[in-house]
């Protein structure tokens, strides 16, 4: 996908010249422990240029009237690191995603970037089925999901401890 524009919200693909916006980002307080990367542009580098015109995910930097304030990304459950999902299939597809500006957040903006990238990776031909893992600890995040029109369907246990498993199905209403 070039770029994609839902309501208010655009799309554009992960580049190279993202990395010190990821980088800005990630060392915000409100980021501090939620996600696994450590604090220089070469950390950066290792962790996101893989995701690079990838043909099991896909990453994108969002943005809100024109200003980058997220970064979400989708992968194919059954590539995910050394059987993380074993029960999933090829229809599968999980997401991940921040918002790296604290400015937005408190402002629906989570609910409609998660709704609106969940309903457009359902709506292509291959994907029946997207998930996501919020730590059952993380009552924001999982009420997010919920309004984006994920369900809950119990807890499991990731490499990175337990998680709430939830998923949002081709066909399925909110």
């Amino acid at each position: 996908m070039n770029s994609l524009t839902l309501n208010t919200l655009s799309f554009s693909p992960l580049a190279e010249q993202d990395f010190p916006l990821l980088l800005s980002w990630l060392n915000m307080p409100h980021m501090e422990g939620k996600w696994d990367v450590a604090g220089d542009l070469s950390d950066i580098r290792s962790q996101f240029a893989h995701k690079i015109g990838a043909d099991w995910q896909e990453a994108y930097i969002v943005s809100f009237q024109g200003t980058p304030f997220a970064y979400v990304q989708s992968y194919l459950a059954t590539r995910a690191g050394d059987g993380w999902w074993p029960n999933e299939d090829s229809a599968t597809v999980g997401i991940d995603q921040f918002i790296g500006d604290a400015e937005f957040q408190g402002r629906g903006l989570g609910t409609l970037m998660v709704r609106g990238f969940s309903d457009w990776l359902l709506s292509r031909s291959h994907v029946k089925k997207v998930i996501t893992d919020p730590s059952p600890a993380n009552a924001l995040a999982i009420r997010c999901y919920r309004k984006a029109g994920f369900r809950e369907v119990g807890i499991v246990d990731t490499p990175d401890g337990n998680a709430l498993l939830m998923e949002k199905m081709y066909g399925m209403r909110e």
